[in-house]
């Protein structure tokens, strides 16, 4: 068995105790209608309320599920390109910061999903999709730490806040003349199919009789936001944990070199689910090293009773323990050990004769996609994360590419994996950390 060193998960402690997950013994608030619960306030309130929140989430949904799908040849290509614009093309080992390459592969493949090549290479644009995050979460955190009272007056007067105002000025210049060249095309080939999220996204406007610019532009800010930095801390993770264990590299290449010998040597999107591997070595990555101590913020509108006779009031704001449920024994055999073979063996036995409950959710939900009460890193219920199809084919096309083109190793000097980050509930590979690449 592939086994790295024996590291506890991140275990940041979390408002919910593991015992109260959806099914458990407090199990009801996961099936509540959405009258009693919504998602947290600083959230809808972004995106405009409670109801445009909902209705943007089914958009969301069908848009990405269509988009990975139809565009994966496209995204396939973008990512030849941008791995061979930003890694070492060298067959000599050089040291490369890989989150800030990462960063730009991620943005420039997303980027011609959201937005086609009118600007995806753009460095304007690079520079805006990668940095924006950012800045709006130095923003918040700074306005945070304001009485309320100070904040409609001392806010727009704080840096951070500022900057976060000249990137959306910036992104209104580049994104309006593209939005505008589009809506003539629509309007003059209905017809033709849609081949990037915004083409969907402008239909979808003018179906419902809307003509609003603002709210496309925040549509992209908001997909912008929410892509980038979460796909590029797991190919960290990845690249990571491949540089400190060469056996699980050499593994998963042999895989990938399988599968595309089959596919004509085309990251085909069946390609990527016949990389069962490598897809559980993922999500192995993320249950070992999970993001977050928690997830699914939700705020409660109407008390909600639950199975075991208590209430949860208006009011107070409720979460899932996602890094508790990814240590919990009862769910994980050995979960103190990273496994990277752990969900692929699942998936060939899945023997549900003999397991509790709790384990018998984990055999059923063993996919790098799944999300279920023992699978929560995308999040769980009708709100669980609209993108992760296309983040998951994303991680596993890049990683599967850069086995067939490199070898990885830690640099000189370097004996382990290097150590995780945590603030607060949120944990974190390090960015300022390099790893050894050399053309194969």
């Amino acid at each position: 068995m592939q086994t790295a060193p024996t590291t506890k998960p991140s275990t940041v402690n979390s408002r919910v105790d593991p015992e109260k997950i959806p099914g458990g013994p407090y199990g009801g608030a996961h099936s509540t209608p959405e009258s009693h619960i919504v998602v947290q306030k600083l959230e809808t309130d972004k995106l405009g309320g409670e109801e445009e929140f909902k209705a943007s989430w089914r958009l969301w949904v069908i848009i990405i599920i269509i988009m990975v799908t139809r565009l994966n040849p496209i995204v396939s290509i973008v990512f030849d390109h941008a791995i061979e614009d930003e890694l070492p093309q060298t067959y000599s080992w050089a040291e490369v910061k890989i989150n800030d390459k990462l960063l730009r592969i991620i943005a420039k493949a997303s980027g011609r999903v959201f937005i086609r090549p009118e600007l995806c290479s753009n460095e304007q644009y690079l520079d805006t999709s990668i940095n924006f995050t950012i800045d709006v979460m130095k923003a918040v955190f700074s306005v945070a730490f304001l009485p309320v009272w100070m904040r409609y007056i001392v806010t727009p007067l704080i840096p951070f806040v500022r900057t976060v105002y000249r990137r959306m000025r910036e992104v209104n210049k580049l994104l309006l003349p593209v939005i505008q060249a589009r809506k003539l095309a629509v309007k003059n080939n209905p017809l033709q199919q849609p081949d990037d999220m915004l083409d969907w996204l402008i239909r979808e406007q003018t179906k419902a009789g809307i003509e609003d610019d603002d709210d496309l532009i925040q549509k992209q800010l908001g997909a912008t936001f929410a892509a980038i930095h979460t796909t590029s801390q797991v190919m960290m993770h990845v690249f990571y944990t491949l540089a400190a264990e060469p056996e699980i590299a050499s593994m998963l290449r042999d895989e990938v070199r399988e599968v595309l010998a089959k596919t004509g040597g085309e990251f085909t999107a069946q390609g990527l689910q016949d990389m069962k591997k490598l897809d559980s070595f993922v999500k192995e990555l993320l249950r070992f090293h999970p993001l977050q101590s928690s997830t699914s913020q939700r705020r409660v509108v109407q008390p909600i009773p639950l199975s075991n006779g208590q209430v949860l009031p208006a009011g107070v704001i409720v979460e899932a323990p996602n890094a508790p449920v990814c240590g919990d024994a009862e769910i994980f055999e050995d979960p103190h050990v990273f496994d990277p073979l752990r969900f692929y063996k699942v998936r060939q036995t899945k023997d549900a004769a003999n397991a509790n409950s709790k384990r018998r959710d984990m055999l059923a939900n063993s996919q790098l996609v799944s999300s279920s009460a023992s699978s929560l890193t995308w999040g769980y219920g009708r709100h669980a994360c609209p993108g992760r199809f296309f983040a998951a084919n994303e991680i596993k096309m890049v990683t599967g590419k850069v086995l067939m083109q490199y070898e990885i190793k830690l640099p000189d000097g370097v004996t382990e994996r290097y150590p995780d980050l945590t603030f607060g509930d949120i944990t974190m590979p390090d960015p300022s950390k390099a790893v050894m690449l050399r053309r194969l």
